[in-house]
């Protein structure tokens, strides 16, 4: 495959991920992210939408290789097979899957990986086309959930607490690095000025500009153990003081009920003065 050609197919693919593409557009809508990988599994492009899922932004990706950012024997094995054979393959989540995935890996995420060659029946690959969703991020238009389902839907989108389930990400060395949402109801969203069309199986460090440590650590500290937990925090950037009350539902996941308790911090009464800090140098 000459110069020419190869420049030429990698922008077709990269024109369908960028930002001003209509694909890019229904990609998003449908929660589905993409990276295109050479035939030696370095990233040459990903779209906004898997920078997002991954926690970093577009640019860590090129020229980086897939599985030395995340280490996976099996995944490898796939994309070894996908790329010799010229098949493409798709896969589901796993389902309950005992320990939280890191970033990269793919039995947490429904997938597809599909390799390219020079043309539509070239015998050798030359690109692969991976693609993700979070099983929590639903495609447009899926319907026909159970009246069991619908209930507690209400009943969840009727609190008046914040509400919001997430699972812990691990990094490649089974460090907690980020969480990533997996449920937000409406009072959360409100608190938090958080879009849930936006957060859902994002990772909070792609949706938040600092993340909070803190909260990342205790939130990982229950997922991770099992053991409840209840605190009071300020945020800063919200100015606001939460109650947060977490749960873990399953094993590196953590459910938080947050309750914006501001209101009832009690401020020192302004008596003359007495109450005031004093000036420096005073």
């Amino acid at each position: 495959m000459n110069t020419k050609t190869t420049v030429r197919i990698e922008r077709r693919l990269a024109a369908c991920i960028d930002l001003g593409s209509p694909w890019a557009a229904v990609l998003a809508q449908a929660g589905i992210a993409v990276a295109i990988l050479d035939a030696e599994f370095t990233f040459l492009r990903v779209s906004q939408g898997y920078a997002d899922a991954i926690g970093k932004p577009p640019d860590f990706f090129p020229g980086r290789h897939y599985f030395a950012l995340f280490p996976h024997a099996a995944s490898e094995a796939v994309f070894r097979e996908v790329r010799d054979s010229g098949v493409a393959q798709a896969r589901a989540a796993l389902p309950s899957r005992p320990r939280p995935g890191h970033g990269g890996d793919l039995d947490r995420w429904h997938w597809s990986l599909t390799p390219f060659g020079s043309h539509a029946r070239a015998a050798t690959t030359h690109y692969l086309v991976l693609t993700i969703r979070h099983p929590a991020a639903p495609l447009a238009g899926e319907v026909g959930e159970p009246v069991g389902e619908r209930r507690f839907r209400g009943l969840f989108e009727a609190l008046t607490s914040g509400f919001a389930l997430h699972e812990i990400v691990l990094d490649a060395t089974g460090q907690a690095c980020d969480y990533r949402f997996l449920e937000a109801n409406p009072a959360f969203e409100a608190i938090t000025g958080l879009d849930r069309s936006w957060i859902i199986g994002r990772c909070a460090s792609a949706v938040m500009p600092q993340l909070d440590r803190r909260w990342m650590e205790r939130y990982a500290a229950v997922a991770l153990s099992g053991d409840g937990a209840q605190f009071d925090d300020y945020r800063s950037d919200l100015d606001r003081q939460y109650r947060l009350t977490a749960y873990s539902p399953e094993y590196g996941q953590v459910a938080v009920i947050y309750d914006d308790v501001t209101a009832l911090r009690c401020p020192l009464p302004d008596v003359g003065g007495a109450h005031r800090p004093r000036e420096a140098g005073r």
